[in-house]
């Protein structure tokens, strides 16, 4: 699927974003014709939407987001991240479309552990000479391509024999998201995934969160969540008929809820977008 050769790219610039204008300000869904983005969370958590699919993305995750493809942050969600976004330009690898890394079939989300702080500083020599770009262009770009070709190597490794066992555990957690997704309003004990899924309860929540960087309870959560704002969006289902849908014990529980997740109460919510199809 890769070129033999690591991939080089012309730098374009490096966008920092701390976790204050986050919380304020979400990226919305956007996309670039003619560059790649490297998106790096360097300290909180978040989601991340990439081609229609929402990532939860926190300190150490590298989204990978190609040409041409949708990608952005969850509107009317705060988030407590600080990130850093590497703009790359001419990558060119073999069978695939220009400033393109990975196939639309691959997780675009990387987790970095024992590699992280090699990128970390890599990310914060950019920022500090793309403050003086003119001067320094071309040692930007060197660091633009050294960390190009980390997030290459990771990718490569990833399709490798030797990334069997990677590979399968990431098989596995999405049978277990896929499995979460259709049962999200139903009462979920860890116990009974694990019986399930014939694995340790305490192993299951452990690889689970360290491949999605969130629990599976607060993972089940954000599905509810993300269906009231579905229902409170496109129907004129009355908020406690939806909070009773979806599970909560009381309206109060439901309303609560959604406003440590959205930022905003669920009367709320409907009134913005009633306002904007009005």
């Amino acid at each position: 699927m890769y070129a033999d050769a690591v991939p080089t790219a012309q730098f374009v610039h490096l966008h920092f974003v701390d976790a204050k204008y986050h919380e304020q300000h979400s990226q919305l869904l956007h996309k670039h014709d003619d560059v790649l983005e490297l998106f790096y969370v360097m300290k909180g958590e978040g989601q991340y939407l990439v081609a229609g699919k929402k990532y939860f993305v926190r300190s150490g995750n590298l989204v990978i987001c190609n040409a041409g493809v949708m990608h952005g942050e969850e509107p009317f969600r705060r988030h407590n991240m600080e990130s850093y976004c590497c703009v790359l330009q001419g990558v060119a690898l073999r069978g695939m479309q220009p400033n393109t890394l990975s196939g639309a079939e691959n997780n675009p989300v990387l987790y970095f552990l024992e590699d992280r702080d090699v990128v970390e500083h890599i990310l914060l020599a950019l920022h500090a000479l793309d403050q003086q770009s003119a001067v320094h262009q071309a040692v930007s770009g060197q660091l633009a391509n050294a960390l190009l070709g980390i997030v290459y190597e990771k990718l490569h490794w990833r399709q490798q024999p030797n990334g069997l066992v990677e590979k399968n555990t990431e098989e596995f957690i999405q049978n277990i998201m896929q499995y979460l997704d259709t049962h999200f309003i139903e009462p979920l004990q860890l116990q009974e995934l694990g019986m399930r899924f014939h694995i340790s309860p305490f192993y299951l929540a452990h690889i689970f969160k360290a491949e999605t960087g969130i629990s599976m309870m607060k993972y089940v959560m954000c599905r509810k969540i993300g269906e009231s704002q579905n229902l409170l969006m496109n129907t004129q289902i009355p908020i406690g008929v939806i909070s009773e849908k979806l599970g909560f014990s009381d309206h109060c529980h439901f309303s609560t809820t959604f406003k440590k997740y959205i930022g905003i109460t669920p009367t709320q919510y409907r009134h913005h977008f009633q306002k904007i199809s009005n």
